[in-house]
């Protein structure tokens, strides 16, 4: 009987695999199912930046076509070569795709939707490349479906072959500041919820210092995630969370101004008492074709106090 009972666990193992590789190839599994199945984005330049939603007018959604509500998780994957479309490399590095959101709750017949963030290093390398990414959407354990769901959503980036004099494209027009582009915090006490610009004086400007209107996004990041190094006893932050922001989306006419007040939280747990953390702040200018990204680091001292 154990023998017997170990046989049935490996086919209804495989029968599981079976069904989920013939599910995700055609943008659905019978209960959640997307029409982002295969999505080609051309003409990409090195060291920027793309919003697909913008670029393309295609954001991922995913639709739950089930009777219960469900718990979805999205994530980057970098394809094995023997899933390749032809003419295409696997991705050098699943951060070079973001999710701007990662994980939903979804009703019944409703979406998840997130916009798929892009970014080329700026290395001379990528110039002509072609790359595929997976987009992996799947159920998690918590609901009452009683298998896990997940589709594969292809991603295809192409590099245009010639570098783009980026400073010639602009001429001004997308140009802003931030300040500052560095802060020092001590002595942050665990378990109590700092209002920055009270406890320290600080806080976030940012300027638009061109004649024409933008719109800049806000948002709490890993020094990984921004491409920075940690150095000087100074780890990355245990989550990006723990720092919030009073305005994290704002429009700013020309030659405007504007302050952002930021809130720091951190738990009451030991593992992080006495430790020294980076975070990091990136300031987005959301472009109709691409996006510019600014950084302040913020280097943080938790207290010793438990």
């Amino acid at each position: 009987m154990k023998k017997n009972g170990v046989g049935m666990g490996v086919y209804l193992f495989t029968l599981f695999v079976i069904l989920f590789l013939s599910f995700a190839r055609d943008g659905s599994t019978g209960g959640i199912s997307t029409t982002f199945t295969e999505v080609t984005v051309q003409n990409l330049s090195i060291g920027k930046n793309y919003a697909i939603g913008q670029k393309v007018g295609r954001q991922l959604q995913v639709r739950n076509s089930g009777e219960d509500s469900i718990e979805l998780k999205v994530e980057v994957l970098v394809p094995s070569k023997s899933e390749l479309k032809e003419g295409y490399e696997p991705i050098p590095d699943a951060s070079w795709v973001e999710l701007e959101r990662d994980y939903f709750s979804v009703e019944p017949s409703e979406l998840a939707v997130t916009d798929v963030i892009v970014t080329i290093p700026s290395d001379k390398k990528y110039l002509g490349k072609k790359y595929q990414a997976y987009i992996w959407s799947h159920t998690v354990g918590k609901g009452k479906l009683p298998i896990a769901l997940g589709l594969k959503s292809r991603l295809l980036l192409e590099i245009s072959e010639k570098e783009r004099d980026l400073s010639q494209e602009f001429a001004g027009r997308f140009d802003f500041a931030v300040f500052p582009d560095e802060m020092v915090l001590e002595n942050v006490k665990l378990g109590k919820v700092y209002d920055v610009k009270k406890m320290f004086g600080k806080v976030l400007e940012v300027e638009n210092r061109s004649h024409y209107p933008h719109i800049y996004e806000i948002r709490s990041i890993s020094a990984k995630r921004a491409g920075i190094r940690v150095e000087n006893g100074y780890e990355n932050c245990p989550d990006p969370d723990f720092l919030t922001f009073d305005n994290s989306k704002f429009g700013l006419k020309g030659k405007k101004k504007n302050k952002v007040k930021m809130y720091i939280n951190f738990p009451k747990k030991e593992e992080y008492a006495g430790k020294k953390y980076v975070f990091v702040v990136r300031i987005r200018l959301l472009e109709e074709e691409f996006l510019l990204n600014r950084h302040l680091k913020i280097y943080l001292t938790t207290s010793a106090e438990f």
